[in-house]
């Protein structure tokens, strides 16, 4: 080899090697981006993205432009929407809180959104760079959410012509409604099985949780809607069809039922339609955080 064909090659080597460099820098720059603040995003809570730029100047004046979507399957109802910081944000020189910022919308769909605006909020003056300053966004809501169910019964002497125990118990849509509270069922199958003298009805619990993003500000108002052979019970409170009691809100909670089998004596299988509805006010909070320059 010449040295005119060494010299190529050695220009080649390093032209492919600083091409590898800047590939690898780029690729350094997209990932290791710093996250936005724009859009606190829970896989759990409403949906709220900032439209707007959330480095400031300070003594200016700015506007919150929000989108709000609900990505529940169940509407949510007479929604107050605020915003709160502290008094480097401010509205006609008052705070930013639940009288000054709020705003109502009477209906949200499901997987539809909503613009929260407010404009002209004055930024007041700093002397040095301030960030990661908050404000916080509140959305307090109605929250209804209801859970049909069927209870499956039988005598034991006909259970295989209703297909064996599998059937028994308590069933419901597989489909899992996605809602800030969610309702579903402990029991064993065996227990919906009458047998004379010995099982006189199937015990179960109803277990209701939060698994939204905020929680209720008020107690659960509970009803159940079912058949007169069903009683449950929660803190010695009894529940029957037809009844509503108020609960106090906890992460879980489980209420113990009894499903009254003596009846059965006379009947080989019976089906029934049942329904539990739960309410309350749910308070959902959004941080964004805002840079101001001097």
């Amino acid at each position: 080899m010449n040295s005119e064909e060494k010299k190529t090659s050695t220009t080649t080597i390093f032209l492919i090697i600083g091409i590898a460099i800047v590939f690898v820098l780029i690729m350094f720059a997209i990932f290791s981006s710093p996250p936005s603040t724009q859009t606190p995003t829970s896989l759990r809570g409403l949906n709220v993205k900032f439209n707007g730029n959330t480095t400031l100047r300070s003594n200016t004046f700015f506007d919150l432009n929000f989108t709000i979507s609900n990505p529940y399957e169940i509407s949510i109802e007479n929604t107050r929407i605020w915003v709160e910081s502290g008094k480097l944000f401010t509205t006609l020189f008052a705070p930013l809180n639940n009288t000054t910022t709020i705003r109502t919308f009477p209906l949200i769909l499901p997987k539809s959104n909503v613009t929260y605006y407010f404009g002209n909020v004055k930024v007041e003056r700093v002397e040095s760079e301030m960030r990661n300053v908050p404000i916080m966004m509140k959305i307090l809501y109605d929250l209804r959410f209801s859970r049909n169910f069927t209870i499956n019964v039988v005598n034991n002497n006909s259970l295989k012509l209703y297909g064996g125990i599998e059937n028994m118990g308590i069933k419901q849509d597989k489909k899992e409604i996605k809602s800030p509270l969610s309702i579903s069922f402990s029991y064993d199958p065996k227990n919906f099985i009458f047998e004379e003298g010995r099982k006189t009805y199937a015990p179960f619990k109803v277990i209701i949780e939060n698994v939204g993003d905020g929680y209720c500000i008020d107690e659960i108002r509970l009803k159940l809607q079912s058949n007169r052979n069903i009683i449950c019970e929660y803190n010695k409170t009894q529940i029957v069809s037809d009844s509503e009691i108020f609960i106090e809100p906890t992460k879980r909670l489980e209420i113990m039922c009894n499903y009254t089998l003596s009846y059965l004596k006379e009947k080989d299988f019976d089906s029934v339609n049942s329904r539990i509805s739960i309410y309350c006010k749910y308070l959902e909070s959004k941080t964004f955080l805002f840079n101001i320059l001097p």
